[in-house]
């Protein structure tokens, strides 16, 4: 009798959970399929999901996407298609549906408002994807997507000023920000202009109110619309619902002087926010540009497409690598295998254009170009060791003031701000050059040809005006390969801090 008891209590177990997996799964009617935390450890994607909806939802149930559809593009009116375009994507296919994402439906279905269904902010969450894609999602949270920027999402500093911080940064530096003001409004039809009027004419309020909820940089439905099939395949061709092209060869909305309204609407999956923020190598852009340098610290693609630096005044030449000819150009590379941690796998994202022992030639010209970049800065030091910027009839022997005057030490901003007009243009051509190949970040790996162009421009200009040249290998006499790093590194760092000072 006791077996037989267990045997039916053992059959009974079986169905309900085979009920609960249809019911919560990924493929059943919607909702995650564990609703605890393991024991120790983090929260389970599923727990994390499930503090995101709001209160109101709270004790909601399932009704199925056939019932969003009433509302929601598949039947009467037909409000907004995007029952419509689901119902063609993968996802409905392996019913995949709604309430997966924005959880469960019955209270929004009789009385909807946003406080009983998971909708913006949250549902752009990485989590929400995080419950499917648990292998993407765990690369995800270790990629610089995944952080927030200090500065960006504290209300003391932001505060000071919203209608730069958010209604111009948060384009590509809040998730929730850009997928409800750029990417779902292009992925409708509208328009940049019509975009950046909508994003110009919300309150104080309304911009600050996007700091406490913004907690990446970027999520998965900034690359995928989660709703719909696009024109855009990934590098091997098939169909991954992306929001943007993945490759390109046109720098017309990252050319020099584009506002936010262009460069952070680009058709580019990786390049609207992996550019130069209309960067301008134009002398007049140098002559008043003097507080930091031009590029944002973004210019990538920048580099990739060979446009941005100094060029000289020699004949135009378009320094295009051959990396923007690979499928899937950035993503060849920075995605091997469909890896969402965006850093470069030599052995795997190289093939088949180069063997494992390409990681070598990589290695040396990176050490090269840290050692000719390392070579500029201190040529640039010691011709401003010779200047008499004091007036004293004496040389300063300063090797700061060279610099962009927000770059120099503190206590010589002052100084360092009221002789920019007496630095020569040669010099300031040399610096643009020296901080957007030291900003690209990939040390000649995203274009040699251009790297080297910019490098040998720079110390041309430096020649110009009798600055002595420097033998880059005599150097390693006197510092090592770490201390070199070390200083670029200082350099990448004050940079950055200097993005957010006297605006």
């Amino acid at each position: 009798m006791k077996r037989l008891n267990w045997i039916v209590f053992a059959s009974f177990a079986t169905i309900l959970g085979a009920w609960l997996i249809a019911l919560y799964g990924c493929g059943g009617g919607g909702g995650p399929i564990r609703v605890t935390p393991a024991p120790e450890g983090p929260p389970s994607p599923t727990a994390e999901f499930l503090a995101l909806l709001p209160e109101g939802q709270r004790g909601a149930t399932f009704v199925g996407s056939e019932r969003c559809a009433d509302c929601h593009g598949g039947r009467q009116a037909q409000v907004e298609p995007i029952y419509v375009s689901w119902s063609q994507t993968k996802h409905a296919k392996f019913n995949v549906g709604c309430e997966h994402c924005h959880g469960p439906g019955s209270k929004h279905a009789e009385a909807p408002t946003t406080e009983n269904i998971l909708t913006y902010p949250n549902i752009t969450r990485s989590i929400v994807c995080g419950q499917c894609h648990g292998p993407s999602y765990e690369d995800h949270k270790r990629s610089k997507h995944f952080e927030a920027v200090e500065e960006l999402v504290d209300p003391n500093f932001v505060g000071s000023n919203p209608r730069l911080y958010v209604a111009t940064c948060y384009r590509c530096h809040s998730s929730p920000f850009r997928v409800e003001q750029v990417d779902h409004k292009l992925s409708v039809g509208k328009t940049r202009d019509e975009i950046d009027t909508a994003i110009t004419a919300l309150t104080n309020d309304q911009l600050m109110a996007y700091l406490p909820v913004t907690h990446e940089t970027a999520s998965c439905v900034n690359c995928h619309d989660p709703h719909r099939n696009t024109q855009y395949l990934n590098k091997e061709g098939k169909q991954a619902m992306l929001r943007y092209a993945i490759q390109s060869t046109d720098t017309t909305d990252i050319a020099p002087g584009t506002p936010p309204k262009q460069h952070t609407t680009f058709n580019h999956i990786c390049a609207h926010c992996h550019n130069g923020r209309g960067v301008n190598p134009a002398d007049s852009a140098l002559e008043t540009g003097t507080a930091r340098p031009g590029m944002h610290y973004s210019n990538q693609y920048n580099m990739l497409l060979g446009t941005g630096g100094v060029e000289g005044t020699g004949p135009v030449v378009r320094y295009i690598e051959q990396h923007t000819n690979a499928p899937g150009q950035c993503t060849y590379c920075h995605m091997p295998n469909g890896r969402h941690i965006m850093t470069v796998s030599y052995d795997i994202s190289c093939a088949p254009c180069h063997t494992p022992a390409d990681a070598y030639r990589a290695q040396a010209l990176r050490s090269k170009i840290e050692l000719d970049l390392y070579a500029l800065r201190v040529r640039m030091e010691n011709w401003a060791r010779q200047q008499d910027f004091n007036n004293d009839g004496q040389p300063d022997n300063d090797p700061d003031l060279w610099n962009y005057w927000a770059l120099v030490p503190a206590e010589k901003q002052s100084l360092s701000r009221t002789i920019q007009g007496r630095i020569p243009i040669q010099v300031k051509r040399a610096r643009h050059n020296y901080y957007f190949v030291l900003r690209d970040e990939s040390f000649g790996i995203h274009n040699p040809p251009y790297t080297r162009h910019l490098i040998n421009v720079a110390n041309f200009e430096l020649d110009s005006i009798g600055a002595p040249r420097i033998v880059p290998e005599a150097l390693l006499t006197r510092v090592s390969r770490q201390q070199i790093r070390n200083a670029l590194q200082a350099d990448l760092e004050r940079m950055k801090a200097s993005a957010f000072l006297d605006r």
